[in-house]
């Protein structure tokens, strides 16, 4: 049986069993390669290179007539070779000698690495050149207990079953870059000076220290990102000469989720299924009320929640509330409210809407 968990990028682009499948798939093939991925999602990346690499493969093939029209490639090639990204280089020139199909895949390559050295020229994935460098690191937890991760500036990961992060050695002068697939929560040690960013399927989330959770699994349709403590920077990880990325995405704050959609490249804003107190328990008020005004319990839950509440404040000038919401998260609190003051809420943009008629 062919050892696929042992494949690169390279080996995965000249498999048949692989190419069929990305050119031509059937369902033997698709539930195959479905299965494979649950059950090494860690190849996620190298599996979609290889998509590129195959698809740049194609266009050469159709290039190619003839074994002198590939020495006259060859020829170009060898001219610039200096041009070659390290990456493809140790893996390149073995192929020299094999013929139109070995030939087809390195000038693939090839023509892929360049492509990757000019990310200006269009729009691309922004972690494409190190998703598999041979220089980084990469931890799986295949256990079905969370797996501590701790990295080089002593930032802490925590891998939920099936998930895997990949990381330098060594971090970068000006920035730390983390790859991630599957789950994780992170506690990132501040550090202005270098921004950390971690990218996980098409999704980069972007801080300077802060706490916050990642879920990028390969066969949900969906990317999300759970802030617990701190600021985060969410946008695409595509980017474009004419445009600033992080510019078109979005900030979050504590108890605030990012949803990525990645068939739409769609990003959106709402509130965490659980919210959490954000403020410390000797300054955390009171939620037992008496005749209070609607104002101040709303801005009470603002306060605790850290999330903001809109209502008309002259339709709910008359309208107070009695009642004891000690026990009670963000949302039951939110039903209780609605129901006594006969009211419904929506959650728009991270921002809990009270609407309905007068008391």
């Amino acid at each position: 049986m062919t050892n696929y968990h042992q494949y690169h990028a390279v080996d995965f682009a000249a498999d048949d069993f692989f190419k069929n499948w990305i050119c031509d798939p059937d369902p033997h093939s698709d539930a195959f390669w479905k299965a494979f991925l649950k059950e090494y999602p860690e190849k996620y990346y190298e599996l979609e290179e290889a998509k590129i690499l195959i698809s740049n493969l194609n266009k050469i093939e159709r290039d190619i007539a003839t074994n002198g029209r590939i020495e006259r490639l060859w020829s170009r090639v060898d001219a610039s070779s200096r041009d070659i990204q390290p990456i493809f280089a140790k893996r390149l020139f073995p192929f020299r000698k094999l013929g139109l199909a070995a030939a087809s895949i390195v000038l693939a390559l090839i023509a892929y690495s360049f492509w990757l050295k000019k990310p200006d020229t269009g729009v691309i994935p922004a972690s494409a050149h190190f998703a598999a460098s041979s220089e980084w690191e990469e931890i799986s937890n295949t256990s079905a207990k969370p797996l501590l991760v701790r990295l080089p500036d002593q930032s802490e990961v925590i891998l939920n079953k099936n998930s895997s992060v990949r990381y330098p050695a060594r971090f970068d002068a000006k920035k730390r870059e983390v790859l991630l697939i599957g789950e994780a929560f992170f506690d990132v040690s501040k550090n202005p000076e270098k921004p950390f960013l971690v990218y996980s399927n098409g999704l980069v989330t972007k801080v300077l220290g802060t706490s916050f959770t990642i879920r990028s699994v390969a066969n949900e349709p969906d990317v999300t990102v759970s802030v617990k403590t701190g600021l985060v920077s969410v946008y695409s990880e595509r980017r474009n000469k004419d445009s600033d990325p992080e510019a078109e995405g979005i900030v979050l704050t504590p108890n605030q989720k990012a949803v990525f959609q990645k068939d739409k490249a769609l990003l959106s804003r709402t509130l965490v299924e659980k919210p959490e107190v954000v403020v410390p328990e000797a300054a955390l008020p009171s939620f037992i009320f008496e005749n209070a005004p609607a104002a101040e319990v709303f801005e009470t839950l603002e306060k605790v929640y850290g999330v903001d509440v809109i209502f008309d404040e002259q339709v709910m000038k008359n309208c107070t509330l009695t009642m004891d919401l000690s026990k009670a998260d963000l949302f039951e609190k939110l039903v209780v409210i609605c129901k006594v003051l006969d009211t419904e809420y929506k959650l728009i943009d991270a921002q809990v809407i009270i609407y309905g008629k007068s008391c």
